[in-house]
């Protein structure tokens, strides 16, 4: 019997396998995305999928001309579309606070820890809040946070905010938003692709 190989392959490789000038076969992202109803989400993506959406769901550009525009292939492009496409609806179904979320946690939380949860709000990403907390405040040596505290602490908040708010309502919806974050952990965490990045930093320029 023939013996069997397996290959780790590039998702974008695969991708490239399967695609075709309307896109690839599997991504039914396209039928479902209507750029009016995400427009007011738009803003809060990196500027370089702010780019992609505009050219491709705005001004109807196909994926193969977008990628020869930016000198990459129509993997990155469509890689790339369908991670903002991801981020737009991780936005649009983000549970809403009415007011300053610091301000309702400010009664049950310190600055510092009320400072982990808004950034791990605003990142979704462990590594990069920790980051920011020591710059912020200047955390040296054993004091400084990793991606480890971070999780531990955010984690251990969320069980705060679920005894709490059996008796502050307002806490609810913190509690909803926390356990939304959770659930989709470096959903804002832009991935840098070096392939991809080389193109489009000849060619963003010239953007209209």
């Amino acid at each position: 019997m023939p013996r069997m190989i397996y290959k780790n392959m590039d998702p974008l490789e695969i991708e490239n396998r399967f695609s075709n000038e309307k896109g690839f076969f599997y991504d039914q992202e396209d039928s479902m995305f209507c750029y009016e109803d995400f427009q007011p989400f738009i803003e809060k993506l990196p500027q370089r999928e702010i780019d992609l959406i505009e050219m491709y769901y705005r001004n109807g550009k196909k994926q193969k001309e977008i990628a020869d525009y930016f000198d990459v292939t129509q993997g990155a492009v469509s890689h790339r579309l369908s991670r903002a496409c991801k981020r737009l609806k991780f936005l649009r179904d983000m549970p809403k606070i009415n007011g300053s979320i610091k301000d309702i946690l400010n009664n049950h939380f310190k600055p510092f820890e009320i400072d982990i949860i808004t950034l791990m709000i605003e990142t979704t990403c462990q590594s990069r809040t920790a980051n920011l907390l020591n710059t912020r405040h200047k955390l040296r040596g054993n004091d400084q946070m990793t991606q480890v505290k971070v999780r531990h602490k955010f984690d251990r908040f969320i069980e705060r905010v679920e005894k709490l708010k059996k008796t502050d309502t307002d806490l609810a919806v913190c509690y909803n938003l926390m356990k939304y974050i959770k659930g989709n952990l470096y959903m804002m965490h832009e991935v840098i692709l070096p392939h991809f990045d080389r193109g489009y930093h000849i060619r963003v320029r010239k953007l209209i």
